[in-house]
């Protein structure tokens, strides 16, 4: 893929203890990161994941994830994650994420993830929230934001971004 194929980028720097004695990123440490651009895509189209997961209003559990590694992360570099949904079934959502040195074309990294929708308190799955689909749908196939406040139930409210967050 190529980084136009992706419409949300999300910076970090390698710290030190996700590396090893060698000052190379550990391969546990691309999974963190991924989780936590799967987060920042979240909140750039303006809702709190883990908000979401603690009102039981959206939550995703990992079932597989496959990372191919190109090139080594160092230490204190500079990375961009770049994160995209690929796809959507009844239960399911698949992320695409793609590792690059910063201002760079250099892949470090590409890694799919396979997350099923998950309710705590059945403890099942249950179908991608229509609310979920459409902002993760229009923003994937424009480029362009729906606002949360469009959505009418109180619970989205209580996950949307605010400026303060």
């Amino acid at each position: 893929m190529a980084k136009a194929d992706f419409k949300f980028k999300f910076p970090l720097r390698v710290r030190w203890p996700e590396c090893d004695a060698q000052g190379i990123a550990f391969n546990g440490s691309y999974l963190t990161w991924t989780e936590v651009a799967y987060s920042e895509y979240c909140r750039f189209l303006g809702f709190r994941l883990y908000k979401a997961h603690e009102l039981n209003v959206f939550d995703t559990v990992t079932v597989k994830v496959t990372i191919e590694y190109k090139a080594p992360a160092f230490i204190d570099e500079l990375l961009e994650v770049f994160v995209r949904v690929a796809r959507m079934g009844n239960s399911s959502l698949i992320l695409e994420f793609e590792l690059y040195r910063e201002s760079s074309e250099e892949l470090v990294a590409t890694v799919e993830g396979i997350y099923a929708t998950y309710d705590n308190k059945t403890r099942k799955t249950y179908p991608v929230p229509d609310e979920i689909r459409r902002l993760f749908s229009h923003f994937e196939e424009t480029g362009e934001l729906i606002p949360i406040s469009q959505f009418s139930d109180s619970m989205w409210d209580k996950i949307r971004v605010r400026s303060s967050a």
